[in-house]
Parts: structure tokens; sequence; C-alpha cells
């Protein structure tokens, strides 16, 4: 997708405004999710909550991993820890998801765990957050 226009940005925005699930859900389908996080530059908070809450899980996770650090920690600090855990988490490679985890404070670590459906991933990403980020291991 090239640079989104003003007119394309705008729609969007009312597409949102009017809680059109299924024009909003629609232009998503379409969309990369490199495209989608670049979207996101242009929209406030809860914009950005509202369109992540429309797509499905994985898709939300890879949109989620494509923003750049500082967006991605606003939009972590608005979700409850176990929206993180269910849409996010559960629907990433244990790795990406180590590697999200490790951007969090170790509180919202251990509830985010504790939501995560997975037994087995959730302790793979236990073992995983022990080791150093550039280790083998980690």
């Amino acid at each position: 997708m090239t640079e989104p226009t003003k007119e394309y940005i705008d729609n969007l925005k009312k597409i949102i405004e009017e809680k059109d699930d299924a024009k909003a859900s629609a232009l998503l389908q379409d969309l990369y999710p490199a495209d989608i996080a670049e979207l996101y530059k242009d929209l406030n908070l809860q914009e950005a909550i509202y369109l992540y809450l429309l797509m499905d899980g994985e898709k939300a996770a890879d949109v989620l991993m494509e923003l750049d650090e500082e967006d991605r920690h606003k939009l972590l600090r608005e979700l409850p820890n176990e929206l993180i855990a269910k849409r996010f988490v559960d629907n990433m490679e244990t790795d990406d998801a180590v590697d999200l985890m490790r951007e969090l404070d170790e509180d919202q670590q251990e509830e985010i765990l504790s939501h995560i459906e997975d037994v087995e991933q959730a302790g793979d990403i236990v073992d995983l957050l022990k080791y150093d980020e550039d280790t083998a291991g980690g």
C-alpha cells in the first residue's frame, strides 16, 4: 500500500466514528499488517483500539508487532491484561510473544501469563524470559 491519502484516512475515521463494524472490517481485510500499522499513525488511540478489536487474533498480533515500540506501548497500556493475553499472546509465535513480554513490567507479565490458555506456551515463555535477550536461549 502506498502512503494513505487524506481522503482514505478521513473515510476510515468516519467509518470508525459511525461504528460501522462491517465497513471497517472490510477495509482491514484487504490490508497487510504493516499497512494497518502505518495507518495507526493517523489515528488516535481510541480509533486504533476500535480497529484492533475488529481484527482476528492472528492479524491483530501481527499488526501489534509491526507498530513501532512507542505506539505499541501506548496501546498495551490501554488494554486489559486478559485481552492482551487472548488477542495477542495466544496468537503469536513463542519468540514474538517473549519479545512483547520483555517490553512490559514484571507484574504485567505475570498477569498476562496467568490468562494464556495454552499452558505449554506459557511455560515456554516463562523459560525464555529467564534468558538474556541477546543469548541463544532468549
